[in-house]
C-alpha cells in the first residue's frame, strides 16, 4: 500500500513537472517583439541589417512553434525549441539596434555630402546635359549609387562614392572648356564654308552681252571687267568675244588691290586684239 501511494505521488508530482514545462513562452515572445520594434525604430529595417532579418526568422520560427503546440503537438519539446528561438532573436534584434543607433552619426554625415554633392551638379548640369560631358555623366551616376547605398546604411561605401563623384565634377570645366572650343571652331568652320559658298554668283549670258556692260551691271563700274574675265578665263578666250548661254562666276567682295589691277589694266589697255593678255 505503502508502494502504490508512493508510486502515485511520483506520477502526479511528475505530471506537475510536465505541465510546468509545458508553458509557452509568452513572457519570451513579448520581449523579443519589443526588442524587434526598438531595433525598427532605430532604423535596423530600413536598413536591411543582417543581424535584424535572422531575429524575425528566429522569431517567426519561434511563434510557428507555439502554434503548433497550441494544436496538441509535443508542448514541451515545441515550447522549449520556441524559447531558445525568442531568446536568440532578443540578443540579434539588440545587435541590430546597436548597429542601426552607430550608423545615425554616419548617416548625418553621408546626407550632409550628398545634399552638397547634388548642389554641385545642378550647377554644371545645362552645360553638362548640353554638352554630353563624360565626367557629369559620372558623377551624376555615382550620386545615384551613393544614394541607394546610404539606403542601405553602408555609409562609408556611400561617402568613398561621393569622393569619387566630386572629383569628377573637378574635370567638369575643362571638358565643357574644350566642348566649347570644339563648337566654336565647328562654328567658323560651317561659316566658312557657307562664306565660300557664297563667295561669287553665276551669270548666265544673255545676246547683246559683254564684259563691260555686266561689269557695269554688277559692281557699278565697267573698268572692273578684267576681274570677271580673270575669274573666267578657262571660258573667255577672248574678252571681246563671248557667247549667249556662257555662266561666268561673278566674284563678290572683291580686294581692293585686284579692284584697283583690274581698273588700271582697263583704262590701259590700248587696242583690243583677240586673244587679249592681262
Amino acid at each position: 500500500m505503502k508502494t502504490y501511494k508512493l508510486l502515485l505521488l511520483v506520477v502526479v508530482l511528475s505530471a506537475f513537472a510536465l505541465a510546468g514545462c509545458s508553458k509557452p513562452p509568452v513572457q519570451e515572445l513579448d520581449q523579443a517583439k519589443m526588442a524587434m520594434q526598438a531595433a525598427k525604430d532605430s532604423g535596423a529595417e530600413k536598413c536591411q541589417l543582417p543581424e535584424y532579418l535572422e531575429a524575425k526568422a528566429k522569431l517567426e520560427a519561434a511563434q510557428k512553434k507555439m502554434d503548433e503546440a497550441e494544436k496538441g503537438g509535443k508542448k514541451g519539446e515545441l515550447y522549449e525549441s520556441a524559447k531558445a528561438d525568442l531568446l536568440a532573436a532578443i540578443a540579434d534584434f539588440e545587435k541590430a539596434k546597436a548597429t542601426a543607433d552607430a550608423y545615425k552619426a554616419t548617416d548625418a554625415k553621408v546626407q550632409a555630402e550628398l545634399t552638397a554633392l547634388k548642389a554641385n551638379i545642378d550647377r554644371y548640369k545645362e552645360n553638362g546635359e548640353k554638352y554630353d560631358l563624360p565626367s557629369y555623366k559620372a558623377a551624376v551616376d555615382k550620386y545615384k549609387k551613393a544614394k541607394e547605398l546610404a539606403e542601405k546604411c553602408k555609409g562609408e561605401e556611400a561617402l568613398a562614392l561621393i569622393a569619387q563623384a566630386n572629383d569628377d565634377l573637378k574635370k567638369v570645366e575643362e571638358e565643357y572648356a574644350a566642348a566649347k572650343a570644339a563648337e566654336m571652331a565647328a562654328s567658323q568652320a560651317a561659316m566658312k564654308t557657307e562664306s565660300t559658298a557664297v563667295a561669287s554668283e553665276k551669270y548666265t549670258v544673255v545676246r547683246g552681252d559683254n564684259l563691260w556692260n555686266i561689269s557695269k551691271a554688277k559692281y557699278m563700274n565697267p573698268f572692273m571687267w578684267p576681274i570677271i574675265y580673270w575669274a573666267n578665263e578657262a571660258a573667255i578666250k577672248d574678252p571681246d568675244l563671248i557667247f549667249p548661254g556662257q555662266v561666268f562666276d561673278i566674284l563678290k567682295d572683291v580686294p581692293a588691290a585686284d579692284k584697283a589691277k583690274a581698273e588700271k589694266f582697263s583704262r590701259n589697255r590700248g587696242p583690243w586684239s583677240l586673244f587679249d593678255g592681262k
